[in-house]
């Protein structure tokens, strides 16, 4: 993480301005000018009577902190002077947030309407960590589909309600308590971070996954961005694994066996999509020899992270 000095917009929307907040959402931003307004309309528009603020964490070389702060008065813009990673801005908000309860959206995403109201409903039932599902927000194209079911395969709205031990952070409720407890993000990763505090979280904490709890995200629609993220992700998946045991550990030690990690990571897609989630089929089939491309990419950066 790099200079912490930043500037506070002031809250003036009253929807917003309430003495006893209980959700604070907190995102994190980088160069998201084509995304954040979108995001940020349909979070003050969440139909909920639960107070609630939103926390912009932004580091971007574009307009997106002029766009938070003209469009959107009612909404606190921390602006950072260095690039900040996701995790670290994320731990930067909850420093300022006011609410017993965070919420964790990414600057790409578009949330439901009832989002808030959705995950207090999981929450009330006794957990402390509820995720929910990922769609689509831009089917139009073959590649950003590829990029959408390699990602979210695992959280589709047609996956079963379920505990499980991981859950991506673009769509994320967590107590406060529950997150000091467990100590925040680390804030020097690019990638990663995400797994080290569901891997810490699961631990000491059941954690629920609610496909009723549903968030769009916007997928990449480049070929170049799409293998270059695909890699990336492998070798610092790798890097992890090297670092601290988690789950798939022994690949990163003996490489030669990441060499199978691809055709497993397909064949848990394919049963997952025909399993619970044939309304995708017809995509799935358009898109697989991408989806191919990207786990076999993957693997290779896997396997190269683990040779690091």
């Amino acid at each position: 993480m790099k200079n912490k000095k930043s500037l506070v917009s002031k809250p003036l929307a009253s929807k917003l301005l309430v003495s006893k907040v209980l959700v604070s959402v907190v995102i994190p931003s980088y160069n998201s000018q084509k995304y954040i307004e979108k995001c940020l309309n349909a979070l003050v528009a969440q139909k909920t009577k639960v107070s609630y603020e939103i926390i912009v964490v932004d580091s971007s070389k574009d307009d997106t902190p002029q766009i938070v702060a003209k469009k959107f008065p009612g909404v606190k813009l921390i602006r950072l002077q260095g690039q900040t990673y996701p995790g670290g801005g994320r731990n930067i908000g909850i420093e300022k947030a006011r609410g017993k309860i965070i919420a964790f959206i990414d600057s790409d995403c578009v949330a439901h309407p009832n989002w808030i109201n959705d995950a207090l409903t999981s929450i009330n039932e006794g957990y402390s960590i509820v995720g929910g599902s990922v769609k689509n927000a831009n089917p139009q194209s073959i590649i950003s589909i590829a990029d959408f079911i390699l990602t979210f395969n695992e959280f589709l709205i047609g996956m079963p309600k379920r505990e499980v031990q991981f859950m991506p952070t673009c769509n994320l409720f967590c107590k406060k308590e529950v997150f000091d407890k467990i100590g925040g993000f680390p804030p020097d990763l690019l990638a990663g971070e995400d797994t080290l505090f569901n891997y810490k979280a699961a631990k000491e904490f059941k954690l629920l996954f609610d496909p009723n709890l549903k968030i769009a995200h916007h997928n990449r629609e480049s070929f170049s961005k799409f293998v270059k993220h695909h890699y990336n992700f492998g070798q610092h998946s790798a890097r992890l694994r090297k670092k601290i045991k988690l789950p798939g550990s022994f690949l990163a030690k003996y490489s030669i066996l990441a060499l199978i990690v691809p055709f497993v990571k397909l064949a848990r897609i394919s049963f997952r999509m025909v399993r619970w989630n044939r309304f995708m089929l017809p995509e799935f089939i358009l898109s697989f020899p991408l989806v191919v491309v990207g786990a076999m990419v993957w693997g290779w950066g896997f396997v190269m992270g683990s040779f690091k």
